[in-house]
């Protein structure tokens, strides 16, 4: 018996024996409720927690709201007031207080926070403000599951140093600024640099513009959009998955160097009007800097029916390689003969083939 005991002590002491900074490291992969809980473990371990600067906070933990209300009130009230906040990830649902919503997020804000995720099932739910203003964010995440209602400020966000954005399901746009002719809501993120839009609703203006001085990276994946402008002198990859047609214009992108564009276009192919085919070809013509093309199949099959379109001059100088793309193996596809010119007449050198990629738009 007292074997046993000595074993459960050395083990303890072996795990309160590890180095401050990995404990901190372990504690910050779990949910703040459960490193909080580890304060009653021993008197070492009692404070351990309040120098955390990475923070999980999630109403799913708890049985009742009110709980997670008044334990993130301990938390900031607790937490170790000089230390920075590296990050923060939060996912709540049903009525969360709007206060202790801004009064949480201006506590990170103040506290230098450098990264930000937010996953949010709730209705009518503003961010606030302070999010947007925040000097330090480098990286913001936002999911909210519920896309009619927009929850994010319809004017340029203020958010100078930050590098990453990406957003899931969120209206960017609503009635409010449905009189607007178009909407710029980057163009004050001056350091961004990667882009990723997803499920996102901006039809509610003309024009959404995304213009970056040094972004590079852009992905759009089936957002509800009108038109699109994009103004990034430094883009060098852009991802597009979506119904067709698909309305873009562009400036000044001369290092595009890898493209991959999954429009859907609608069957039969017969239904796809000449007019149709033009747009699709001007279209192209917004990528002919790109070295690397991925291209839906769809797209090039429609294509079939007016070959005369394609006898105007390829823009594309540098393309190097040409992929089609299909979502089911069993297709037999040859690249028709007035296809492979109009992308080699430019670029001699190119390579044209087929492959599979399998549920685009699942």
């Amino acid at each position: 018996m007292n074997s046993v005991l000595d074993e459960d002590v050395v083990d303890t002491d072996r795990l309160s024996s590890l180095p401050l900074d990995l404990i901190r490291h372990i504690l910050s992969l779990m949910d703040m409720k459960y490193s909080v809980q580890t304060c009653v473990l021993s008197s070492k371990w009692k404070h351990i927690w309040t120098s955390l600067r990475h923070i999980k906070l999630s109403t799913s933990e708890f049985e009742e709201l009110g709980q997670f209300i008044r334990f993130t009130r301990h938390v900031i009230a607790r937490r170790d007031n000089q230390l920075d906040v590296s990050s923060l990830e939060l996912t709540f649902d049903g009525t969360l207080s709007q206060i202790l919503l801004k009064v949480l997020l201006n506590y990170v804000v103040s506290h230098s926070v450098h990264q930000l995720t937010i996953y949010t099932s709730e209705r009518d739910r503003k961010i606030p403000i302070c999010m947007f203003e925040s000097q330090s964010l480098k990286h913001l995440t936002m999911m909210n599951i519920h896309e009619d209602y927009c929850i994010v400020p319809q004017y340029p966000w203020d958010l100078p140093n930050l590098t990453t954005l990406n957003l899931y399901q969120i209206v960017l746009s609503d009635a409010r600024s449905a009189n607007r002719g178009s909407l710029d809501i980057f163009s004050k993120c001056i350091n961004l640099k990667i882009l990723n839009l997803t499920e996102c609703f901006m039809a509610a203006v003309k024009v959404f513009i995304v213009s970056a001085p040094r972004l590079e990276r852009v992905s759009i994946k089936k957002c509800q959009v009108n038109k699109i402008f994009i103004s990034a002198p430094n883009l060098t990859a852009f991802d597009y998955t979506g119904e067709y047609p698909l309305t873009l214009s562009t400036i000044g992108l001369r290092h595009l160097d890898k493209v991959d564009l999954y429009l859907h276009v609608p069957t039969p192919h017969s239904s796809f009007k000449e007019e149709d085919a033009r747009r699709l070809v001007k279209l192209l013509q917004e990528f002919q800097s790109a070295k690397f093309l991925n291209l839906e199949a769809c797209a090039i099959e429609s294509l079939f029916l007016y070959p005369d379109i394609l006898s105007q001059p390829s823009p594309f100088h540098n393309l190097k390689h040409l992929n089609i793309v299909f979502q089911k193996e069993e297709i037999k596809f040859t690249v028709p003969n007035h296809v492979r010119n109009y992308f080699q007449q430019s670029s001699p050198s190119v390579t044209i083939a087929t492959k599979v990629l399998k549920r685009i738009y699942a």
